[in-house]
C-alpha cells in the first residue's frame, strides 16, 4: 500500500536533493529517480518532488534576485540550508498556484528548524518569506507597461508576478542583466543570444527553457504500433497523442507509464529522433555509434536496420554503458556490440571501418536547457573553446573509422555555432575526402522539440 508523504517530507527530500546536486554535481534526474523508486509515495508526491526540484533549479537566479532584494545578508553569507529553504519557499509563493503561501512559508520554516536548529535562522527565514509575500502586488498580472518592467517577474505564458518595488535591474541601462534576472539564465549566455538572435527570439528561448519539457516516446515497433500504444495508455487513464511517429504524454513520471520495463517505448525528444534517420542506414550496414550512452540513438538505429547488420556502441564511461546494455535488453535489441573507449583518441580499438558513423558529441547542452536543468549553471563561457577542441578530436577519430562512400553524421544538442557549423567547416577545410551532404539547425520550439544541430558528411569513393 502506498503512503502519502507529509508536505515537509517531500520538501525535505527536495532541498536535500538540491544541495547534493550543487555540491556533488549530480544530475537532478538521477537523484529524483532514485528517491521515487525507494519511497512508497503516491504519484502526486513524486510529481510534486519533480516539480519543486526542477522549478527551483530553473528559476534559481530569479529566486536569488528576490532574496538579495529583501535580505540585508549577502547570498554568500546565508547558511546553505537556509538558502535552499528560502529558494524552495519563494518558488512556491511566486511560481505555483495550488500551494497557499502560508503553507509554503510554514514548511520552509519547519525545514530550517529541523536542519539548522537555530532560532535566528528560523526567524530570518520566516521574515524573508513573509516580506516577499507582502511585497507581491499581483501574482497573475498581464505583461507590464514599459515603466513597470522592473517590478514584474515573468512566471509562464502571459502571466507575471508584480511587486510593489523595483526588484530587477533597469532593462534600458542593462538589458542583459535584466533578462538574466527575469528569465533566470547566466548573463554571459544572454549576451551571446542577444547578439545572435535579437531580443524577441532570446526571450522566446529563455521562456521555453523555463517550461517543463514535453514527454515524447519513441514507440518500439518490434513490439507494438503507435495506435495500439495510445490505446494502452487510454486504458490506464493517461492522455496522449501522436506526433511524427512519436507519442506525446502528459507530464508524468516515466515509471508510471505502462510498458516501460517491457520495452514498448524509449523516452526520446522528437528532435533526437531525427538523428538516426538522418544517418540514412541501409539493410545490413555496419554502424559505429560514438558517445552512445544511454542508447537512445543506438536502439533507434537497430530498428531502422530492421535488426540486420551490426551496431557498435562506443562510450568512454563504463557506468553509462551499463545503461546502453540495459536499454538494449529492454527494447529487445540483439545486434549491438558494446565497447568502452575514448572517442577523442585516434587509437580507438577498431581494425575495421564502418558503413555509417554517428557522432552525437558531448556539448554545452544549450538546446536542451529545459531538460538538463543544471546545465545552465554548470556551463562557463570558457568551456566553449574546450568543448570545441574535444568535438573536433572526436570528429577526426570518427572520420578515420568510415568506409569510402559512407555517411558520417555529426550532431549536438547545442545551439552555439562554435560547436556546430564551425566544427564542420574546420573539418571540411582540413580533409578533402569529405563533403557536406546535408545539415539541419533548429532552435527549441514552444510546441515541443529541443534545439540542436546535425550535419551529414559523405566520404568520397576512391
Amino acid at each position: 500500500m502506498k503512503n502519502s508523504s507529509s508536505k515537509t517530507d517531500v520538501r525535505y527530500e527536495c532541498i536535500r536533493i538540491l544541495r547534493e546536486i550543487d555540491e556533488k554535481e549530480i544530475f537532478a534526474q538521477e537523484l529524483i529517480s532514485e528517491k521515487c523508486s525507494q519511497a512508497d509515495w503516491f504519484p502526486r508526491d513524486k510529481n510534486l518532488l519533480t516539480e519543486l526540484v526542477y522549478g527551483v533549479i530553473r528559476h534559481r537566479l530569479s529566486l536569488d534576485t528576490l532574496i538579495s532584494f529583501f535580505s540585508k545578508i549577502p547570498l554568500n553569507k546565508i547558511e546553505p540550508w537556509v538558502l535552499y529553504a528560502l529558494r524552495l519557499g519563494i518558488y512556491q509563493i511566486v511560481y505555483l498556484d495550488k500551494i497557499p503561501a502560508s503553507a509554503a512559508i510554514n514548511t520552509s520554516v519547519e525545514l530550517v528548524k529541523k536542519l539548522v536548529r537555530r532560532t535566528d535562522a528560523v526567524r530570518f527565514t520566516n521574515a524573508i518569506l513573509r516580506s516577499i509575500e507582502r511585497g507581491i502586488q499581483n501574482k497573475s498580472a498581464d505583461e507590464p507597461d514599459v515603466t513597470d518592467r522592473q517590478k514584474a517577474l515573468h512566471r509562464r505564458g502571459n502571466t507575471w508576478c508584480t511587486f510593489q518595488h523595483s526588484i530587477l535591474p533597469d532593462p534600458d541601462k542593462n538589458p542583459s542583466a535584466y533578462m538574466a534576472a527575469n528569465y533566470s539564465h547566466p548573463e554571459w549566455l544572454i549576451k551571446r543570444w542577444l547578439s545572435r538572435y535579437g531580443k524577441e527570439k532570446t526571450i522566446e528561448i529563455c521562456r521555453i527553457n523555463n517550461l517543463p519539457p514535453k514527454v515524447f516516446l519513441r514507440i518500439n515497433h518490434r513490439k507494438i504500433s503507435p495506435q495500439e500504444f495510445i490505446e494502452l495508455l487510454e486504458k490506464n487513464g493517461i492522455n496522449s497523442y501522436a506526433v511524427d511517429n512519436a507519442v506525446v504524454v502528459d507530464n508524468i513520471t516515466v515509471s508510471e507509464i505502462p510498458g516501460f520495463s517491457e520495452g514498448l517505448f524509449f523516452v526520446q525528444d522528437i528532435s533526437a529522433m531525427k538523428v538516426a534517420q538522418f544517418l540514412k542506414v541501409e539493410k545490413s550496414d555496419t554502424v559505429l555509434d560514438m558517445c552512445a550512452a544511454p542508447g537512445g540513438k543506438t536502439t533507434h538505429i537497430t530498428e531502422l536496420l530492421r535488426d540486420t547488420g551490426k551496431v557498435c556502441a562506443l562510450d568512454i564511461s563504463l557506468k553509462r554503458l551499463q545503461s546502453v546494455q540495459e536499454n538494449c535488453q529492454r527494447m529487445g535489441v540483439q545486434n549491438v556490440f558494446i565497447v568502452c573507449g575514448d572517442a577523442s583518441d585516434e587509437r580507438v580499438p577498431f581494425h575495421v571501418k564502418f558503413d555509417r558513423v554517428l557522432i552525437d558529441a558531448p556539448c554545452s547542452n544549450t538546446g536542451v536547457l529545459s531538460r538538463r536543468v543544471e546545465a545552465r549553471w554548470r556551463l562557463k563561457e570558457e568551456d566553449m573553446n574546450k568543448l570545441a577542441d574535444l568535438q573536433s578530436s572526436i570528429l577526426k577519430t570518427g572520420a578515420a573509422m568510415l568506409k569510402p562512400g559512407g555517411y558520417l553524421v555529426y550532431s549536438t544538442c547545442s545551439i552555439e555555432p562554435e560547436e556546430n557549423q564551425d566544427i564542420i567547416k574546420k573539418s571540411l577545410s582540413a580533409d578533402s575526402q569529405f563533403y557536406l551532404d546535408a545539415e539541419e539547425y533548429y532552435l527549441p520550439e514552444m510546441k515541443g522539440g529541443d534545439g540542436g544541430y546535425m550535419a551529414r558528411l559523405l566520404m568520397r569513393k576512391i
